[in-house]
């Protein structure tokens, strides 16, 4: 099992002019939980640019954005619920832009968890309804639900 469960955090971001200042505000707070080495924002930052991560789920736009494993220093996950989308590119260049509201930060520490974690991530994501429950205050139990059921 993973430990990516025992640090997850789900915050609400009122205010992001782009994907840049909303990765920096998620990357900042990884930082401050001292989940990350110093440096992570660039990584996660470069690494976006190069391998967008917006995704069109049912109902509503997420981002799965990371960086590589060398800049975890804790597994864990922050999930950022947005008042407002901002735009991120589709993963894999399919489907146009995508109005993300929902961003999900991966710290993964091993490159095979990271697997692991996004194949559960991704069923979870497939389904509308449980979208649009984890941004809701409760929500995040929903999730942490579904990933324990899964094996992270």
């Amino acid at each position: 099992m993973l430990s990516v469960l025992n640090s997850l955090q789900i915050t609400r971001i009122e205010q992001a002019r782009d994907r840049t200042e909303l990765l920096t505000q998620l990357a900042k707070l990884a930082r401050q939980k001292g989940w990350v080495k110093e440096g992570f924002t660039e990584a996660l930052l470069e690494r976006e640019e190069k391998y967008p991560t917006g995704i069109h789920a049912p109902g509503i736009g997420i981002a799965i954005p990371h960086a590589d494993a060398e800049w975890t220093l804790v597994p864990g996950m922050i999930v950022g619920a947005l008042d407002e989308p901002v735009i991120f590119e589709p993963m894999g260049g399919q489907g146009g832009e995508v109005q993300v509201q929902l961003v999900f930060l991966l710290l993964i520490s091993d490159p095979d968890d990271h697997v692991v974690f996004l194949s559960a991530l991704a069923d979870f994501i497939s389904d509308a309804d449980k979208l649009q429950q984890l941004s809701r205050e409760d929500g995040i139990h929903l999730l942490l639900d579904h990933l324990k059921q899964a094996g992270v």
